[in-house]
């Protein structure tokens, strides 16, 4: 039996996990007669490994390779060592780096745009993001595959690198089937007239400046308009800016800071919600609107990232500076009856294009394709 080697350190938190999962499971399945799984994690990664449980063999490295440049280290000086091991036809990393040293054939998963985005990157982080647009040219070089999880993604990082990959598939990412079965359970939740649902890590670069400023506009004709912002805040000098902002604006009644919210409330607040807003300056994919248009919650999302390729006709697009333009996508589906029925129907009908047996269906051909070469 082949034996792909999975490098998994690189994910460290939910949402890494999330897609690495489903695309691992639907490989586990597909070909559980032809490919075995090696599984490179940490000790401390109980989630995925019972995510995973028996379909996947498991590989062990120090807990010091959570930080980026330890990781980059250890990796330098094993990967090589246990592709030999197994006799791996393949090798698959989420991280979107190629391995050094590794004489089989690399499968570079790319998802993760900060580098590739300035909006996105904080000054003091000008060195390490250098390095990773360093290492994502040289995965355009030397990977055998290179697969995007948007055409977004592809097209950053054709751009960074100055030229295509050898070879590229774009391999979309889906929401869980559990997610799919409540939403359709929860058809009956009425919704909170004026509410607007807000779910996402709450960096810097996801502009929730631009909502908190056109929920004031949008007030001005509809008082009852109000915002949740669902999600942590890891820079905690950012969420103190955007809080004095609400402050600043008089909004401070009209506006939660739900913070990490969890799984039920996640599901009552999509299906609750009268609208989905995501303004992000940096997106390459976006679970949580696909998550919201199962619920049948239209999206209002930015031009810039991948939220219009991923959301298609079950949402409304705008500049992410343009504050009139947001505030009047809103009123629209805050006010409009019709439009709304007919944007919500569009965003039930848009999630269902992202099934973990579609969107995993071109890498389970190319992982079985490799181990039959």
């Amino acid at each position: 039996m082949a034996k792909l080697l999975v490098n998994a350190l690189s994910v460290t938190n939910p949402s890494g996990l999330h897609v690495l999962l489903g695309h691992m499971n639907q490989v586990a399945d597909a070909l559980k007669d032809r490919v075995r799984l090696v599984v490179l994690c940490r000790a401390d990664m109980e989630a995925l490994r019972a995510g995973l449980g028996d379909r996947a063999d498991w590989e062990f490295a120090s807990a010091a390779t959570r930080g980026w440049l330890r990781r980059a280290i250890w990796e330098r000086a094993h990967l090589a060592r246990l592709a030999r091991k197994h006799a791996a036809c393949a090798y698959f990393t989420p991280s979107g780096i190629a391995a050094q040293g590794v004489d089989v054939p690399q499968i570079v998963f790319c998802q993760n745009p900060w580098a590739l985005v300035p909006a996105a990157r904080r000054r003091r982080d000008f060195f390490k993001a250098w390095l990773q647009r360093r290492a994502y040219r040289r995965a355009m070089r030397v990977a055998e595959v290179m697969a995007f999880n948007s055409r977004y993604m592809q097209a950053a990082y054709r751009e960074n690198a100055g030229f295509d990959e050898k070879r590229g598939l774009v391999v979309y990412q889906a929401a869980d089937d559990a997610t799919r079965a409540r939403a359709a359970a929860a058809e009956s939740v009425p919704r909170q007239a004026g509410q607007i649902l807000c779910v996402s890590v709450m960096g810097p670069h996801k502009n929730a400046e631009a909502l908190v400023r056109a929920l004031r506009e949008v007030r001005a004709a509809q008082p009852d308009a109000r915002l949740v912002l669902a999600g942590s805040w890891p820079d905690a000098a950012y969420e103190r800016r955007i809080r004095a902002l609400v402050d600043s604006l008089g909004l401070r009644a009209a506006v939660e800071f739900a913070g990490f919210v969890a799984r039920e409330r996640l599901d009552r607040l999509y299906a609750e919600s009268r609208v989905f807003c995501l303004m992000s300056r940096c997106e390459s994919f976006g679970i949580p609107a696909i998550e919201a248009q199962l619920f049948g919650t239209p999206v209002v999302s930015s031009t810039v990232g991948a939220v219009p390729e991923i959301c298609g006709a079950g949402g409304l697009f705008r500049d992410p500076d343009d504050i009139s333009g947001i505030a009047a996508a809103l009123r629209t589906l805050l006010a409009d009856e019709s439009e709304w029925r007919r944007l919500s129907a569009a965003a039930r009908a848009n999630a269902e294009r992202f099934s973990w047996a579609e969107c995993s269906r071109p890498l389970v051909d190319l992982v079985g394709e490799l181990a039959d070469a």
